[in-house]
């Protein structure tokens, strides 16, 4: 009796049904919020920490893939809305949420896959979205459905010759390693900012993160279709027996260069401070990254925050990158434009004149960068249909419809605390990548 008992309990703590959370993954995930929330960390994070420590049920262990970060984005909105919860409480409905893409929807999805590839270009979760803007819509979002869906409809039923050789990720036949140097001056850069003593707070208030970024926008539709496969990376949508046919191969990369009449360089520029991201779109004959570009740039900056900051008590450093026309590329030294145009709108450098401290390679702990990211995804899930044919102001009004979405979808205002943070994991990283 003892023994039938002791595997009932075993069955109900670590079973359960496949390729789900079982009840003693659900209360971990519980526990790793209470542990996160005890030491006072933004939530910017959580369900992706969370989701790297949990495994799903695998032949009836938990041994299986890790969930994804929405996956348990939903566990803790059910934890939450259930007074009443306990680990691995089920309502007796079917598991899952219901499926959104079937019938006609997935048919248009597959056929719009297909037709891109035939056409020599890349059957992205963007081209798709873009192609069949309907058969991809959430109806309980109003947005596009996550990609993941989208990827399960190419491994469902496409294939490039064979119906039984289906579509999977593959690497094609053709984020670098940091060398020690670059983790060395890293780590430097990590041990230097501890010693500052600033606190989350002080970065909050005070600081103003921003960048010069720009995106390239086809004239033409063999343009944007050579600038997709010229992006594919190193693995794509494709069927094992056909990874030597051109149509899964990579295409040049020089389509992705300005040249000709048909592609146009948008400049624009994110600023981000106390909370809130803002776009602000550069003029048409912008000179990028240059010493005249810095001018601009601060400019603009002092114009965005007079705007937004009419009270008084604006944030006044500015923490860029080290592009050229902020510093010289060897000594870190600042540019003399760039320093005569921060002195003439009251703003500061954060290194001041002297950024030789700070490593070229900081693209995930600076804040503004993951800013950029969410833009870009952003921006890819808003692409037009037929993106040859949309203007510069189009363009230049998607920009801010997308930071608006940014200010009201992320937690934009515990990124901006995060600094301290993510310097204590370089540090503790010794100078390599952070999972971000």
């Amino acid at each position: 009796m003892a023994e039938s008992t002791q595997d009932a309990l075993r069955l109900s703590w670590v079973g359960g049904v496949e390729d789900r959370l079982c009840a003693r993954e659900q209360a971990k995930a519980w526990a790793l919020r209470e542990v996160w929330k005890d030491d006072e960390k933004s939530l910017w994070g959580l369900n992706e920490y969370v989701a790297s420590k949990l495994r799903k049920t695998k032949k009836g262990q938990p041994k299986g893939e890790h969930p994804s970060a929405a996956c348990i984005g939903q566990l803790f909105e059910k934890m939450d809305s259930d007074p009443d919860w306990y680990p691995g409480k089920h309502n007796g409905e079917r598991r899952g949420p219901k499926r959104i893409i079937t019938g006609g929807k997935k048919s248009a999805i597959v056929a719009a896959a297909k037709r891109i590839k035939r056409e020599d270009g890349e059957p992205t979760y963007s081209a798709i979205v873009a192609a069949c803007p309907q058969a991809t819509l959430n109806p309980n979002t109003g947005e596009a459905v996550d990609p993941k869906l989208i990827y399960t409809v190419f491994r469902e039923a496409c294939y490039d010759e064979d119906p039984s050789d289906l579509w999977s990720h593959m690497s094609r036949l053709s984020r670098g390693a940091l060398d020690e140097k670059a983790m060395q001056k890293r780590w430097a850069f990590a041990k230097h900012m501890k010693t500052l003593g600033k606190t989350p707070q002080w970065y909050y208030k005070r600081l103003v993160w921003c960048d010069i970024c720009n995106s390239l926008l086809p004239t033409t539709h063999r343009k944007a279709r050579d600038m997709a496969l010229a992006r594919k990376g190193n693995k794509g949508w494709m069927s094992k027996g056909s990874q030597q046919h051109s149509q899964n191969l990579r295409g040049p990369k020089h389509v992705l260069k300005m040249g000709g009449k048909d592609t146009v360089k948008v400049w624009w520029m994110p600023i981000l401070t106390r909370g809130k991201l803002h776009i602000e779109p550069l003029p048409d004959n912008f000179p990028g990254d240059t010493e005249e570009g810095a001018e601009i740039m601060v400019a603009k900056v002092r114009a965005a925050l007079n705007i937004r900051f009419q009270g008084g008590d604006p944030p006044v450093v500015l923490f860029t990158d080290r592009g050229n026309g902020f510093y010289e590329a060897g000594s870190g030294a600042i540019t003399e434009s760039y320093r005569q145009a921060l002195r003439a709108h009251g703003l500061k450098a954060f290194f001041g004149n002297d950024a030789s401290i700070q490593p070229g390679q900081l693209q995930e702990v600076m804040l503004h960068e993951t800013a950029v990211s969410w833009m870009r995804e952003r921006l890819k899930r808003t692409l037009p249909k037929k993106s040859w044919e949309e203007t510069v102001e189009a363009y230049r009004s998607r920009l801010k419809a997308c930071a608006a979405y940014i200010n009201g979808k992320h937690d934009v205002e515990g990124l901006c605390l995060e600094l301290p943070e993510r310097v204590a994991e370089l540090d503790k990283r010794k100078g390599d990548r952070l999972a971000k």
